[in-house]
């Protein structure tokens, strides 16, 4: 009757060593599920604006602009007409003061004030009329 009571009690410590295995296994589950729920509940770091991906894009200008508006850089086609210039009897559009000639494309940077920093091309120069 012993060696029954032992056998009992060996079984019932065995069961109680594996109960303690599964609660701990529980347990770890259960606070692995709670952390995967709340970083996927967690607001994103940063917020990037949606991006448009496109082969082709066509415009007549692109300004690039800070978020109170004000201008830093155009690059455009030139609408206003510069003087024109006769020379050995052919028209010529002479562009003054780094303005560009209308349909040529212009890289323009601003300082703070708005007032134009830099144009590419830069250079007055006569170019042919077509």
């Amino acid at each position: 009757m012993n060696s029954t009571l032992d056998l009992l009690a060996s079984r019932v410590q065995e069961l109680e060593a594996s109960n303690r295995r599964w609660k701990l296994v529980n347990a770890l589950l259960a606070l692995s599920a709670v952390s995967v729920a709340l970083m996927g509940a967690k607001s994103a770091d940063r917020i990037e604006p949606p991006m448009v991906r496109a082969g082709t894009v066509e415009a007549q200008e692109f300004i690039l602009k800070d978020e109170a508006g004000h201008v830093y850089a155009r690059l455009s086609l030139n609408p206003s007409a510069p003087a024109m210039k006769t020379r050995n009897g052919r028209m010529y559009f002479m562009s003054n003061q780094g303005i560009p000639i209308p349909g040529q494309a212009a890289l323009q940077f601003y300082d703070d004030k708005g007032e134009v920093l830099w144009t590419a091309p830069s250079k007055d120069h006569f170019v042919p009329v077509k």
